[in-house]
């Protein structure tokens, strides 16, 4: 059961991470009409967020780095 639970959270976070990058390429698309003064744009730190996540998760539960 815990196992399904933690699919379904690793498929949630995975649809969380694919609608960033949509909206990371749709701003980086969209041309110079909106400058950010920040060195990173938001949505690539909300993608930076979920991976890190995805990595806690991974190597938490052993499907990451597990020998």
């Amino acid at each position: 059961m815990l196992r399904l639970i933690l699919l379904l959270s690793f498929v949630a976070v995975l649809a969380l991470g694919f609608l960033a990058v949509l909206g990371a390429v749709r701003v980086m698309a969209g041309g110079a009409a909106d400058k950010d003064p920040e060195l990173m744009p938001a949505p690539f730190r909300r993608i930076s967020y979920i991976v890190l996540v995805v990595l806690m998760v991974g190597v938490t539960s052993g499907w990451l780095g597990s020998a």
